[in-house]
């Protein structure tokens, strides 16, 4: 009993030294926003992030499909982006932009390893997207767009490159320190222009995706 009681007390200290260390880092990252460090990429690649949200699943609710032009903004470790890419196919074409050249250079690097060819990784800002009006079929962010500073501006630009009939994707984990609520990131997009037309999950883990509903 009183070995069950100890292990009881530890178990506790580490889940009460987890939240405490994750709202910290919740509270740093709302007061000084800032790009997540290229150290922390291995995390990020955890076997247990596939787990918790796995890319095949993610991949169908975003509703990527084979031979599309897709951007995908804030790539991160690249735990999403050689999926993407095997997914699109030869046919199709993928974008991987971020803010940071180290994490871009990482990327890259993940991708010529991978021997794929249909992947350009480029540093840009999602405020000032580098690509002419009306370029992909998709955009999708994954636990992205609470990190970023001017989400309405980054939203205006994401409606500019994309087709008329184009499809703008959004997921958020609540595991994520810049984790946004499903209620602000409709109203978000809707204040540029988008219509949500489809919902996945729920508050611990969602997909929202959304269509434009007017021209720029």
């Amino acid at each position: 009993m009183r070995r069950l009681t100890c292990i009881v007390k530890a178990l506790l200290a580490i889940l009460g030294a987890w939240m405490a260390i994750q709202l910290c880092w919740r509270l740093l990252r709302r007061l000084f926003p800032f790009p997540v460090p290229p150290l922390m990429s291995p995390l990020l690649d955890s076997p247990l992030r596939e787990l918790s949200q796995p890319r095949k699943e993610t991949f169908e609710r975003i509703g990527l499909q084979p031979g599309q032009r897709a951007l995908e903004i804030g790539v991160g470790s690249g735990y999403f982006t050689i999926e993407a890419a095997r997914l699109l196919g030869p046919e199709g074409r993928l974008t991987a932009v971020d803010v940071q050249p180290q994490v871009v250079a990482q990327v890259a690097g993940k991708v010529a390893r991978e021997g794929l060819a249909n992947v350009e990784a480029r540093v840009a800002s999602s405020s000032a997207l580098p690509f002419p009006d009306g370029t992909f079929d998709l955009v999708f962010l994954v636990t992205v767009l609470g990190a970023v500073p001017d989400k309405g501006r980054t939203l205006r630009e994401i409606r500019r490159v994309l087709k008329p009939n184009g499809r703008l994707s959004i997921t958020e984990a609540m595991a994520d320190a810049d984790y946004m609520l499903m209620a602000k990131v409709v109203g978000w997009a809707q204040t540029v222009g988008f219509e949500l037309v489809e919902q996945h999950g729920n508050a611990f883990l969602y997909t929202l995706n959304f269509r434009s509903i007017f021209g720029p």
